[in-house]
């Protein structure tokens, strides 16, 4: 079988529906191993990482921030912390794979915490565009 390309939400998401395929390289120990978290100094604060292109948020994010909970200036320092590297609640694993889009120009994605609720903020692969949002607005 070939590979089947579908789009979710904009995102490509290759999907490999044939048996005995090589493993890409992200999938690899070998890879995964040289973008693991040990390395304390990839969260640098005020050292941006990459650019964040324009950056919008969702009506949901719209609603928090008019909510007694959160702020503008809470928001700004999450977007700051996620340029500078810090991706949040984000596993070992989906952390190293943002590590290691810094350098190869993938989609970079953080998960964090405003006014008590989860967002996350995504950064596109061609640096064009940073988006908040809400797990279910996704």
């Amino acid at each position: 079988m070939n590979p089947l390309l579908l789009l979710l939400a904009g995102l490509p998401l290759l999907a490999l529906a044939f048996s005995g395929r090589e493993k890409p390289k992200w999938e690899t120990e070998d890879y995964m191993s040289l973008y693991r978290l040990e390395d304390p100094d990839r969260y640098t604060p005020g050292q941006p990482q990459f650019e964040l292109g324009q950056v919008v948020m969702t009506p949901g994010i719209q609603n928090l921030l008019e909510g007694p909970t959160a702020g503008m200036g809470d928001l700004r320092d999450i977007v700051t912390r996620h340029r500078e590297g810090d991706w949040g609640s984000m596993g070992t694993e989906d952390s190293a794979l943002n590590d290691a889009a810094v350098e190869g120009g993938d989609r970079i994605m953080g998960a964090h915490e405003l006014g008590g609720e989860k967002i996350w903020v995504i950064t596109e692969w061609d640096r064009s565009a940073t988006t908040l949002l809400l797990p279910d607005e996704y």
